[in-house]
């Protein structure tokens, strides 16, 4: 089957080419037109094809229930870690008129270093080095 296929595309292949170099030739503001129309045309339907299909998707192709999974995920790790917002420079005169804490020491909360973790060990070893 693909034996008497293959010259067939290939001589329709080449009237394109020809067709095309022709009409480039003769009447360039009408191809380039025409080609414009085409393009405006296929960039047509594939947004309605993407805007109607293809959104919902996800952009990895993954499922909306793990996007919903994954878009909590990433709320309660930031409710966690309380990722500061950005702030605004302010200007060199209201940094003179802000004063500085007393102590700085005592306005610092203790944080939890999250990836510091106890090991439990062995408690029947209880040894007293005082005795030593």
């Amino acid at each position: 089957m693909r034996n008497w296929m293959t010259p067939i595309i290939y001589t329709l292949m080449a009237l394109a080419a020809f067709f095309v170099a022709f009409q480039l030739i003769t009447d360039t503001t009408g191809f380039l037109g025409s080609m414009i129309t085409m393009v405006g045309v296929a960039v047509l339907i594939y947004g309605a094809i993407y805007f109607l299909f293809l959104r919902n998707r996800g952009v990895s192709g993954g499922s909306g229930n793990e996007m919903k999974k994954y878009k909590q995920a990433v709320k309660q790790s930031k409710q966690k870690y309380k990722q500061p917002t950005p702030t605004i420079k302010k200007s060199p005169l209201s940094k003179v008129a802000s004063k500085p804490s007393a102590n700085p020491k005592r306005n610092r909360k203790r944080m939890n270093a999250p990836h510091l973790r106890v090991i439990e060990g062995n408690k029947n070893k209880d040894k007293n080095r005082a005795s030593f």
